[in-house]
């Protein structure tokens, strides 16, 4: 470990946050997501955001991650997860990981919101939403032709013939 002046490396800080604070990006009808910590925060080690979704509202399109893994805990209500082809809905208390490589999608199928916490490691899943934020609010089927190639700059495949991303609720058809 290299030492630094005060014991302290220079890029890492504590983050306290009370309730409903952070950064807020919005993703238009899907809600919003509140980053807590970032890359520069956490000197690229880790994101965590707070995400609350409206009722009946889809998540991202079906995707994974070729170098971060992704940490769910489910704060409110319940959120539908389908994870290399098993779909499961977990209450408020669950918890779920992803490692990456793995196929998933999840969205709020629920008549209530739900708000969950994520964890990437490492850093850096903010920039996605800095840029795709601002091609939701463009709209379109272009927007959309757009949004994937962010997704795809920011280490994300999309499988084909997946559905929209973020918005009125079109899920995946459930495993059985």
């Amino acid at each position: 470990m290299v030492e630094h002046e005060g014991g302290v490396a220079p890029h890492r800080r504590s983050v306290v946050l009370g309730p409903e604070t952070g950064r807020i990006i919005p993703l238009g009808d899907a809600g919003n997501v509140t980053l807590k910590v970032g890359s520069d925060e956490s000197g690229g080690t880790l994101s965590v955001y707070e995400f609350t979704m409206p009722p009946a509202t889809a998540g991202p399109p079906h995707h994974l991650h070729r170098g971060w893994d992704e940490a769910f805990y489910i704060l409110r209500g319940e959120m539908t997860f389908l994870i290399d082809g098993v779909t499961s809905t977990m209450p408020a208390g669950s918890f779920v990981f992803i490692p990456r490589g793995v196929l998933h999608t999840f969205w709020n199928e629920s008549a209530a919101p739900a708000t969950q916490l994520t964890i990437f490691t490492p850093a850096g899943i903010e920039a996605y939403f800095d840029e795709v934020t601002q091609l939701m609010a463009q709209g379109g089927g272009a927007a959309l032709e757009a949004a994937e190639r962010v997704m795809e700059a920011h280490d994300m495949i999309v499988m084909p013939g997946t559905r929209p991303a973020y918005g009125a609720l079109t899920p995946p058809v459930r495993s059985k």
